[in-house]
């Protein structure tokens, strides 16, 4: 009977260290967005390490790092993170949609397309998904594919005004001039303010 009650003694003592560790963990996480949301991505990222540190498997951690890196344009700092992310869990769609970003920005079109597709299998409804895979289409050249992305993301957005920008840049790459100047009034009418200087250049 005691060693029962030692043993359980042990599993409760193990529990309550792990506890500590995930609350500590979760302090610098909190601190590390705190810091992100003001822009102090530097020492957003110093957070996320010690967070890690405590909590090897921290997910949340690795994925907003990879994003803090992205911020600061250590594309491949983020793509690590992001593998890391996947390691942990395969299922999570926004690992593979910014770690896509952060290979499109590598200018690695392709494989940024797989990571915006598997995001895609993940989530169906996935506007973010749909919206960058159109763009990695489109410096691809693949303007109809781009479209077929972007009426997507529209369909999920209705609003969405950089997908309606964007279409409106691939439609003209097809000299569909009057599709691309629909496009812009939407993007303009949803407030893209970009939009508005294309219009005065493109459309009548």
């Amino acid at each position: 009977m005691k060693l029962f009650f030692i043993y359980i003694s042990i599993i409760i003592f193990s529990v309550s260290v792990q506890s500590l560790a995930q609350s500590k963990a979760q302090v610098y996480w909190n601190s590390g967005n705190a810091k992100f949301n003001i822009q102090d991505y530097a020492g957003a990222i110093l957070d996320y390490d010690k967070a890690i540190q405590i909590k090897p498997d921290y997910l949340n951690a690795f994925i907003n790092r990879g994003l803090a890196k992205v911020k600061l344009k250590n594309y491949q700092g983020a793509i690590q993170d992001y593998d890391k992310a996947i390691e942990i869990d395969s299922t999570h769609v926004v690992t593979y949609t910014i770690r896509g970003i952060a290979k499109d920005s590598l200018l690695n079109y392709s494989d940024a397309i797989q990571d915006f597709s598997k995001a895609i299998t993940l989530k169906p409804s996935d506007t973010w998904s749909y919206y960058n895979r159109g763009n990695s289409k489109y410096k691809l050249a693949d303007f109809p594919g781009a479209i077929q992305d972007y009426n997507k993301a529209i369909d999920f957005t209705a609003k969405y005004a950089q997908a309606y920008l964007n279409r409106g840049l691939a439609k003209q790459k097809l000299n569909d001039v009057d599709g691309a100047c629909s496009d812009w009034y939407k993007a303009k009418e949803f407030g893209d303010t970009t939009a508005y200087n294309i219009i005065k250049q493109y459309c009548k």
